[in-house]
């Protein structure tokens, strides 16, 4: 019962970094120069837009549903391959590298947690 508790909330807390570095990825390049609230704004709101498939899963892992993290898995192999392409890229990115081992602990968080819970 302790492994199932430990392999959600470390999917959990994988999904909230996964946000943060969506968000540090939007602000964090080269070419982009923040001179006011409004350039802010759109920087949030490109994070919302490159996050909508883990906004999707909000209201499933809110009920601890096993078929939510199942669908986590998935959209972590989606991320895992935009993440991927990312860091090794032409332009290497430390943080798509750190997205790499974020997603891999998500998805394999994310399995163990729906393959315990269907034994139950």
């Amino acid at each position: 019962m302790n492994t199932l508790k430990i392999s959600y909330y470390t999917a959990l807390v994988c999904f909230v970094l996964q946000f943060i570095l969506l968000g540090v990825g939007s602000f964090d390049r080269p070419d982009l120069e923040i001179n006011g609230l409004y350039d802010v704004f759109l920087g949030v709101l490109w994070t919302a837009i490159k996050g909508i498939p883990w906004l999707v899963l909000v209201p499933a892992l809110i009920m601890k549903t096993k078929n939510s993290m199942a669908w986590m898995s998935y959209v972590c192999l989606v991320y895992f391959i935009i993440w991927m392409l990312s860091a090794f890229g032409a332009q290497h990115s430390n943080l798509a590298t750190l997205g790499v081992i974020i997603t891999l602990v998500q998805f394999v968080a994310s399995n163990m947690y729906t393959r315990l819970h269907k034994r139950q």
